[in-house]
């Protein structure tokens, strides 16, 4: 079995959590290098966001209510506890709209159920309707109104042209700090060029004040399935990095609770919906198999069990990857992560390239 460094210096790692010097949390290329497997890597990668997000969350939680205060500590505790029976590792999710891990997940489950129907639309065209930005006491008014602006324009198309819209709409957020003002657009996948000019006209037949500069169309190259991700992804980019922006997330999550930001349009329709799965389960083969409980530690940036063995050894993963990063010797070797003290043997498990 491997086995990581029991022990844990909390005073050490704390310090360093403070000053920030030794170790990087941004980092998180050094999986390619540095990890025994795909799945220690894919594990890594989500103990390094949960971090992330357990550090915003601390933001918002203390400029919020407590009854808002409730929703997002149930995102806190999202897959906090992982259950591991045998090669598996079982996890409770809290499918809240502004988690990064669930976001992810939905991503995947989106892509899954709409990626191939979406292809067989054959041309299709990415588009970006914008109009002026808006402060946070008109957000959740002005996303309804442009709810029923895009219901009138599909709407007219349909009776005007004959035509019927086929594709995706998803609603973004975003907020700029320095007009502390919001701005909800929406981006599109639509079947047809002529489709994707119709939408943005009367679209801005409907908004006046917007700018046909801020407007898109592109045309999607669907053999690539990273030109579809955009649609699904995050309905808001995280932001939060102080008291201001904090509000300005809980104020865009408040807006839109309640509101389908993701709508399929004519044969997409017909797809099922793919169903949100409310645990998530990963593969573990970097360890031996046994049945284990396995704690989130927010000072570690890893889980812990009752022996406060690391299951991930997210930071000595980091301080490797930091202490070899700038030596040019290094660069390009695969490394592997074990105690310091094992014996190197002939069949060591070696590090996953790429």
């Amino acid at each position: 079995m491997i086995r990581y460094n029991s022990k844990i210096d909390k005073n050490i790692f704390a310090s360093i959590n403070r000053e920030n010097k030794s170790y990087s949390l941004d980092t998180l290329e050094v999986t390619s290098d540095y990890c025994l497997t795909e799945n220690h890597k894919t594990q890594y990668g989500r103990a390094i966001r949960k971090y992330h997000q357990i550090e915003k969350l601390k933001q918002i939680i203390d400029v919020v209510s407590k009854d808002r205060q409730k929703k997002y500590w149930l995102t806190y505790h999202c897959d906090r506890v992982k259950l591991q029976e045998g090669t598996k590792l079982k996890g409770s999710l809290c499918r809240k709209r502004w988690c990064q891990h669930c976001n992810r997940i939905k991503t995947a489950e989106l892509l899954g159920a709409y990626h191939k129907p979406l292809k067989e639309l054959d041309t299709l065209f990415f588009v970006t309707l914008t109009a002026p930005t808006v402060k946070g006491r008109q957000l959740k008014s002005e996303i309804k109104k442009r709810y029923k602006a895009f219901t009138r324009i599909k709407d007219n198309i349909r009776k005007t042209y004959n035509i019927k819209i086929e594709g995706i709409r998803k609603t973004e957020v975003a907020y700029n700090e320095n007009t502390d003002k919001y701005h909800p657009h929406f981006h599109l996948i639509v079947k047809g060029r002529r489709e994707a000019e119709l939408i943005q006209s009367l679209w801005l037949n409907q908004f006046d004040t917007a700018n046909i500069k801020a407007q898109d169309i592109r045309e999607i190259d669907t053999t690539d399935s990273n030109n579809l991700i955009e649609v699904f992804k995050y309905a808001t980019k995280d932001i939060t990095k102080n008291e201001t922006t904090a509000r300005a997330m809980d104020t865009i999550y408040r807006a839109l609770e309640g509101v389908r930001t993701i709508q399929t349009y004519g044969s997409i329709r017909k797809v099922k919906e793919p169903k949100e799965n409310s645990t998530d389960t990963a593969q573990i083969d970097w360890i031996e198999p046994q049945n284990e409980i396995w704690v989130y530690n927010d000072i570690e940036a890893d889980y812990l069990n009752a022996k406060n063995e690391r299951l991930i050894n997210t930071k000595q993963i980091i301080n490797r990857y930091e202490q070899n990063k700038n030596q040019p010797s290094q660069r390009g070797k695969k490394y592997h992560v074990l105690n310091e003290n094992e014996p190197k043997t002939e069949n060591k498990i070696q590090g996953v390239s790429g």
